[in-house]
């Protein structure tokens, strides 16, 4: 892995889901600011066949979308590949909801709006394959 002058993973490809065009692009463009790979899908079922067509490193997926949830995607993920690190992002988050992703095997569990030093030292860390994960308020 080549990592940037900042300190950035470069040519490091993350999967990013959101059913929100605005936040997608948003997304996007923050990720490949700091030096990532981005691939972009609008549901949980476009991210699952992005996994499997671009093997990424990571996926940063909103929780609330259509035909697949995030917490659904981060469940066949894991059961597919256990070591990939799944961010979850949420505007609805709850107590309830961050134990269960937690339980399933979330990496993180980030509300919305997302604290943009936070989301990197997040992701750094799940590309570093740092044991156990980081749940910020």
């Amino acid at each position: 892995m080549i990592r940037g002058a900042c300190g950035e993973h470069v040519n490091s490809r993350i999967v990013v889901a959101d059913d929100d065009p605005s936040a997608l692009e948003a997304l996007r463009a923050l990720l490949a600011a700091w030096g990532y790979e981005v691939e972009t899908a609008p549901n949980g079922r476009a991210a699952l066949d992005m996994v499997s067509a671009v093997h990424p490193k990571a996926v940063i997926t909103d929780l609330l979308m259509p035909s697949m949830t995030g917490l659904e995607l981060l469940t066949v993920l894991h059961g597919k590949e256990p070591e990939l690190p799944v961010i979850l992002l949420t505007s609805h988050g709850s107590l309830d909801t961050q134990v269960d992703a937690r339980r399933q095997g979330a990496y993180a569990y980030l509300t919305k709006p997302v604290d943009v030093s936070t989301l990197k030292t997040v992701l750094a860390s799940a590309l570093a394959e740092e044991p156990g994960g980081i749940t910020a308020p």
